[in-house]
């Protein structure tokens, strides 16, 4: 989960809280990422097979905060919203980018568009994933908050 305190001053964010939960799953337990890759493995991940689940360069700090950096919490602030929560869920691809990002648990669209947005300019390639050596596109979910400070 990411957790974003925005201030509206010099610095917009201040107070961070991270607490970073972050699962995968690979291809095959994703159904609608079949249909699109006919390479992946077909067996389901097992633990200690040579699988491997994707990394961000320098773990999930750095994640977070290419992430924050790529936020403009002014955005939600200017249109009144004080507090925001949504997953994020998109692909990693076996070159490392990150495709198919989509936003759950939320219908604002002001809060879709920019959480969209900050996490399309990470520019940082995942690790991706493998699978007996192989590798694979892999479906992330990705927690996100928003709260703004006093």
């Amino acid at each position: 989960m990411i957790v974003l305190e925005g201030n509206i001053n010099k610095y917009m964010m201040i107070g961070m809280l991270l607490l970073i939960t972050f699962s995968v799953k690979a291809q095959q337990q994703a159904s609608a990422i079949n249909q699109h890759t006919k390479q992946t493995p077909a067996s389901n991940p097992k633990s200690g097979s040579g699988n491997n689940g994707p990394q961000f360069p320098g773990g999930m700090a750095a994640f977070k905060k290419e992430f924050v950096r790529n936020f403009r919490s002014r955005v939600l602030h200017n249109s009144g919203i004080k507090e925001a929560s949504a997953t994020a869920i998109f692909i990693i691809e076996k070159d490392g980018s990150m495709s198919n990002i989509k936003i759950e648990s939320t219908d604002n669209e002001i809060i879709q568009d920019e959480f969209i947005r900050a996490l399309k300019k990470i520019k940082t390639q995942w690790i991706p994933g493998e699978q007996n050596g192989t590798k694979i596109r892999v479906k992330a979910r990705q927690p996100l908050i928003f709260t703004t400070g006093k």
